[in-house]
This record gives structure tokens, sequence and C-alpha cells, in this order.
């Protein structure tokens, strides 16, 4: 770096990118929440962009349980910073920020993580039995680990059994 760029850089001032506030919840979003818990056996509000969301679309694909997805991060809900609306309107609603965020029958359930812990402990599968979410069959013929589905870089995971 020049002796001129340096000056430059020390010359802009410095700024925090990250974590930028929500904006506040509302009744649109609020309204968008409870139509998609109260339209669904299984519901999800996710990111597009989260493994930990591709952990639970892909657990559930697995055990062939169907489910409405939001992803409040898609193109389609950034117009007037509505996606923003959206997380803050479901984090006030179930005073979590973690994603994904998923609903069994109407009621908050947990993320990734839970679905894959009360799954192998055997806890999950009556809950969707109870929202009428159980597939034809035994749970579409899977038999593995549902931490496989976890991102890679998880390998650490002691609950992992490979």
């Amino acid at each position: 770096m020049t002796a001129e760029e340096k000056a430059l850089a020390e010359a802009v001032p410095p700024t925090v990118a990250f974590p930028q506030p929500l904006p506040a919840p509302d009744d649109k979003g609020r309204a968008i929440i409870r139509a998609l818990v109260d339209g669904h056996k299984v519901a999800i509000v996710a990111m597009e962009s989260c493994e930990f969301c591709w952990t639970i679309f892909k657990l559930l694909k697995a055990i062939g349980v169907e489910y409405e997805t939001l992803n409040f991060d898609a193109l389609e809900h950034a117009p007037g910073n509505q996606g923003n609306i959206i997380r803050a309107s479901v984090q006030e609603y179930t005073d979590c920020v973690t994603f994904p965020q998923v609903f069994i029958g109407g009621k908050f359930f947990g993320g990734a993580a839970d679905a894959c812990i009360k799954w192998k402990s055997g806890e999950l599968q009556p809950l969707l039995e109870a929202a009428g979410a159980k597939p034809e069959g035994e749970w579409n013929g899977y038999k593995g680990d549902p931490f496989e589905f976890l991102p890679k870089w998880m390998s650490k995971n002691p609950m992992r059994s490979k």
C-alpha cells in the first residue's frame, strides 16, 4: 500500500456493518406467519442460504413428510424490506432468533438440530403423526442417522454416528 493509499484508508471513518437492527414486526408480517403456521401441518420459516435450513429440508424429504416453507430472504420479499419484517415477526412470535424455525401442528417445534435429536430419540415421529403429517408406510423407509444431513463442517458432532 502506498503512503497516499494509507492516508486515504486512515481518513475513512470506521463503520459497523453487522449486525444491523431488524425493523419492527408489523401486522402484515404477523399475518403472514400466522397463515403459514395455521395453514400447514408442517411449516418452516427459513433462509435460502442457510445450511441448517437445508438440513431440515433433507431430513423431511428423507422421511417423506410434506412441508411448506417461507424463505424470508427470498428476492420476492425484498421490496419494502418485507423479508426482514417477516423475520422480525416470526422472532417475536417464537422468541427465537435462529433458523430454521419449524412448526408442527400449529406449534413452534424448534430447529434442525432439534429435529435431528428428536428423530433419533423417537420423539419427533409421534409429533408428526399427531399433526397428521406422517406419510404412507414407515417414514419413507428411512433408517439412517439424521445427523448425516447436518453441514459437513460439523463432523466433530458427538451425536453423529459416523
